[in-house]
């Protein structure tokens, strides 16, 4: 049974919102290629859960025409209805950066850490998704991460990236190239302890105390920066910055979809994340209340 789309976009508030620009008319098979490799892509990464009733998948909620504009929501289907999931800030905001930094490697924009170099799976499948731009004269592609406030429809744009035919091209030829030659390489083991400096990533707080923010020993302070994992790992802050004070005083609930752009130090024990120490604070983004 297929699952019905919700019958109204304004249950929810984050979207992944995707402007496709060929510049001209655009293939309509192709275009379903397209979204079907977005599609396969998210499965890989954020489709798979130990309850199948639970598993979030990708609904488009609104589209326009012109240049081709979707809007991208995580739902639940249970009992045959699509609901909103209910992480689905933390979801987009990790399924917007994994797409957007993949491209960027390709496109040779950004080096991507030993231990976040793309799969062949997901070289094929991004190379599937910017296809219909591909070799196309003034083609642009731009990918975001919007929140839509309930009460009145307003959008906020949290995290935006733009590509223009240069670099769609470069990294469609790339990946073609890493196609054709052995599988991309794996990950070389990190050292056993290490530091991983990130500049404006999101970070959303899974508890907070009111209390100052520690540089070190036990925290009860925890959160989620989605470009890192999806895990919640312990929160320090460098000494006397006043860093947390900035984020958490004067707000009703910092739990509740607010979201904190933040430059981080990213604490590696073999490779994996097992904690953060915020260097600054950017931006404090308030979600509806």
């Amino acid at each position: 049974m297929i699952a019905p789309a919700p019958a109204t976009v304004e249950d929810t508030a984050d979207r992944m919102i995707i402007q496709l620009d060929p510049g001209g008319p655009i293939d309509l098979e192709g275009l379903g290629a397209s979204f079907a490799a977005l599609a396969r892509l998210y499965a890989r990464h954020h489709g798979e859960t130990k309850d199948a009733d639970t598993t979030p998948r990708l609904f488009i909620s609104k589209l326009e025409n012109g240049s081709v504009i979707a809007e991208i929501v995580p739902y639940v289907v249970m009992l045959g209805q699509a609901v909103p999931f209910m992480q689905q800030a933390v979801v987009i905001a990790n399924f917007t950066d994994r797409v957007a930094k993949t491209i960027r490697a390709f496109s040779g924009a950004e080096i991507p850490a030993k231990a976040d170099l793309p799969s062949t799976d997901d070289a094929r499948d991004i190379k599937e998704f910017i296809k219909p731009l591909v070799g196309r004269r003034g083609s642009d592609l731009k990918i975001s991460h919007a929140r839509f406030e309930r009460r009145d429809g307003e959008k906020s744009t949290i995290l935006e990236y733009r590509f223009d035919e240069t670099e769609l091209n470069r990294a469609a030829l790339t990946i073609d190239a890493e196609l054709v030659n052995p599988a991309l390489p794996p990950p070389q083991p990190d050292e056993p302890s290490s530091t991983k400096s990130i500049r404006e990533a999101m970070l959303f707080f899974q508890q907070a105390s009111r209390s100052a923010g520690k540089s070190a020993g036990r925290t009860s302070d925890k959160a989620i920066i989605p470009s890192v994992t999806e895990k919640a790992l312990p929160v320090y802050f460098v000494e006397d910055a006043g860093l947390k004070e900035q984020m958490v005083q004067g707000q009703t609930n910092p739990l509740n979809d607010t979201t904190y752009i933040i430059d981080a130090d990213v604490q590696l024990v073999d490779g994996v994340p097992k904690g953060y120490v915020v260097t600054r604070v950017h931006r404090v983004i308030e979600g509806d209340e």
